[in-house]
């Protein structure tokens, strides 16, 4: 080897083998390791073996080292120790949660489903895993967990999964389940709230204050909280000690309350309804406080208004209930749920305020009072009692305080009610009206179908009209539970019976002839019957009584023979009346002449008697002058026959005869000659002629003027 060959490998070699070792130094005995990665070792030789059962070594042992080499430079005894792998960094988001499964360590505790970190945070968040081992950390899931950030956890020793931070939204609860813990206290449902786990954040804090298994008193309310709960990794789903369920929180909305029943609590005792009031509990959202206070299982006396609340849905079961409304022209009877039992206290009390009535009766009549007084008092209870026999007092009619029905009844307004603590009865205090009519109202009954004396089937149509006095509702709702009831069961079968009792003793005729009697009779027995319920009736009318149609018929043509017959005879004495008024109407028409005949009528009477009185005065003064007359005559007669017999004697018998004739002759105007006569021979036959014409025209022109001239004397013969 010549020398510049042996130069130049004492040159290169050294150059070489330096190469050779910075690479085996780099490569083997040197690891870099990354800022967001961790390094794990291995031991392979000169080393102890690990105890039965551990997974990584803590003091030097042969195997996968528990101390890892974090991000930068790192010097290892290759070829005694080598680097098995480098994994990133454990992340953990802002809205995600770490969990932590130990595959190495202490075991659980008997009974124990995730372990407790008995290490107390020694290993810094798992960083540590000597640390963990070595100050007694346990096997198992972790109940510490990963906050967010980057984490240098050992993949050998611990198994990392995710879950998602827990957000509870406005509007809802959050229901915890514990998988861990203590048993529940015996005859619980839920467990007890317990301080120190921070909303169920600090899972280590809540078993070792003792939390318990199973579903829990406490609730979470609208927020974000990182829980340990299942969660989500490469080995897939891990349980977490924490189940949280999300229901909505109770709205009570506006003219609506909440009617509440606890599931958990003490237990009520068997006369209770309702659960007593307890406080503290903040409208049943601090569960614990009410178990606490001494809160029992059932139905609660205190209800929500309205409002939004955060209850625990497996504390508190909510319904919700309208507010109740008391309208015009009603009143609320209240039936308490709760309250002192009313049996013998209730009647301990009446007697007292009978006494004391007795005794204020006494004072009115001068310190006596007789049995009859105290018997009035003693009817004399309440308002409704006082129109009633004696007896019919109710005794679930109670003062306030007392389980029952409430003497004191609610007026007009809107009430929120615990319907579990107390039931409501609305009664309308105006009038009402009940029907039975063949009419489509749903509130009415079929007419009644009644019986009469003789045979007949009737329908009646009926209109009851009642009310309740605000004072005697409390003693209704004792006898009857309401106005259905009362319509239903006592009205209907019992005016029906008074009805049909009342039809069959009359005659349908006479039943529809004596409709208002039978109204006012039916009515007496309705209002007697019904004053026992306290409920007073204002009037029964009967509104229509259908008759058979047959009876209809025969009824008509009765009636409408009558009417003939009545218009007959009204006829007739319309004719009558007219025969009179046209009478009258002659009367009035002849008034005038009736007048006039009337007068001369009473003209004629008075004429009479006139000439009754003159006939008399005529008679007297004719007899009177008769008898002067006959007198005259007497003495005329003998002058007459002197005088005759002198004309006889002057003129002769024929002469005289012949004067006698012609003065007869003229007295009835008789003409015999003519008015002149021409004529004559000398003798004195035509004298006496001439002479009689002129004696006739005499006549003729005095009209008898000389009549009663006396005719001539006749002579006597001698």
């Amino acid at each position: 080897m010549t020398p510049e060959i042996s130069t130049i490998l004492w040159t290169v070699v050294p150059i070489v083998v330096g190469i050779a070792f910075l690479f085996l130094l780099v490569t083997r005995f040197l690891v870099n390791v990354g800022a967001k990665e961790i390094a794990i070792k291995e031991r392979r030789y000169y080393g102890k073996k690990m105890a039965s059962g551990r997974v990584v070594a803590t003091s030097g042992e042969v195997g996968i080292q528990a101390d890892v080499l974090k991000p930068g430079l790192h010097f290892i005894m290759f070829p005694i120790e080598r680097i098995v792998q480098k994994v990133s960094l454990v992340s953990i988001a802002s809205d995600e949660v770490g969990v932590i499964e130990a595959v190495d360590g202490k075991p659980l505790p008997a009974g124990r489903i995730f372990a407790p970190d008995e290490a107390n945070n020694a290993h810094d968040n798992f960083q540590n895993p000597i640390a963990f081992l070595t100050q007694g950390g346990v096997k198992g899931i972790q109940m510490r967990t990963l906050p967010p950030g980057l984490w240098p956890i050992h993949p050998y020793l611990f198994r990392v999964s995710i879950c998602k931070q827990t957000v509870v939204p406005q509007g809802q609860v959050g229901v915890i389940t514990a998988a861990d813990g203590e048993s529940l206290n015996p005859g619980r449902l839920l467990g007890k709230a317990i301080d120190g786990h921070n909303h169920f954040q600090d899972a280590e804090g809540f078993i070792q204050s003792h939390g318990q298994k199973g579903p829990q008193v406490e609730a979470l309310t609208p927020g974000t909280y990182r829980i340990l709960r299942e969660s989500t990794g490469t080995e897939g789903q891990k349980p977490g000690l924490f189940t949280v369920t999300m229901h909505p929180a109770t709205v009570i909305e506006n003219d609506k309350v909440g009617l509440v029943e606890a599931l958990d609590g003490e237990v009520m005792t068997a006369n209770d309804f309702v659960a007593k009031a307890v406080t503290g509990h903040n409208n049943f959202q601090d569960g614990q406080a009410f178990l606490n206070a001494g809160g029992q299982r059932g139905p609660q006396k205190d209800l929500l208004r309205p409002g939004t609340y955060y209850v625990n849905p497996l504390l508190f079961k909510v319904e919700g209930d309208s507010a109740k409304e008391v309208k015009p022209g009603e009143v609320a009877v209240v039936v308490s749920n709760e309250g002192k039992d009313p049996t013998e206290e209730v009647k301990v009390q009446m007697d007292r305020e009978r006494q004391q009535r007795i005794e204020a009766l006494k004072h009115e009549h001068n310190g006596e009072a007789d049995a009859e007084a105290e018997a009035e008092v003693g009817l004399a209870n309440d308002a409704a009692d006082r129109r009633l026999e004696s007896g019919n007092r109710e005794g679930y009619v109670v003062p306030e305080g007392f389980r029952g029905i409430q003497k004191a009844v609610v007026g007009p307004g809107k009430y929120y009610v615990n319907t579990k603590a107390a039931t409501p009865v609305i009664i309308p205090t105006t009038n009402q009206t009940v029907e039975w009519t063949e009419g489509d109202s749903k509130s009415s009954f079929d007419p009644f179908e009644v019986i009469s004396k003789d045979g007949f089937k009737m329908k009646l149509e009926v209109r009851v009209v009642f009310r309740v006095k605000p004072e005697d509702a409390p003693f209704m709702v004792a006898k009857i539970g309401g106005i259905d009831n009362l319509k239903q069961n006592v009205m209907h079968p019992t005016i029906d019976s008074i009805f049909r009792n009342q039809a069959s003793e009359s005659s349908a005729m006479a039943y529809l002839q004596n409709r208002h009697d039978e109204q006012e009779k039916a009515e007496a027995k309705v209002r007697a019957h019904l004053l026992k319920y306290h409920v007073d009736v204002v009037n029964v009318l009967i509104c229509h009584i259908h008759l058979p149609e047959e009876l209809m018929t025969t009824q008509t043509e009765k009636i409408l023979a009558e009417q003939r017959q009545s218009m007959y005879g009204a006829q007739q004495e319309a004719q009558q009346k007219r025969i009179e008024l046209e009478k009258i109407t002659a009367q009035a028409d002849k008034q005038k002449d009736l007048m006039a005949a009337t007068v001369g009528v009473e003209i004629a009477e008075r004429t009479a008697d006139a000439r009754k009185k003159t006939a008399a005065g005529e008679a007297a003064y004719i007899q009177q002058t008769g008898e002067a007359e006959a007198k005259v005559t007497e003495l005329k007669g003998k002058a007459q026959g002197a005088a005759y017999k002198e004309q006889v004697e002057a003129m002769g018998q024929g002469g005289v005869a012949l004067v006698t004739a012609i003065t007869a002759l003229a007295e009835k105007g008789i003409r015999i000659t003519p008015d002149v006569v021409a004529g004559g021979n000398g003798e004195s036959g035509g004298i006496g002629s001439a002479l009689l014409g002129l004696l006739v025209s005499q006549m003729k022109e005095g009209k008898g003027g000389n009549a009663s001239a006396p005719a001539p004397a006749a002579t006597d013969k001698k």
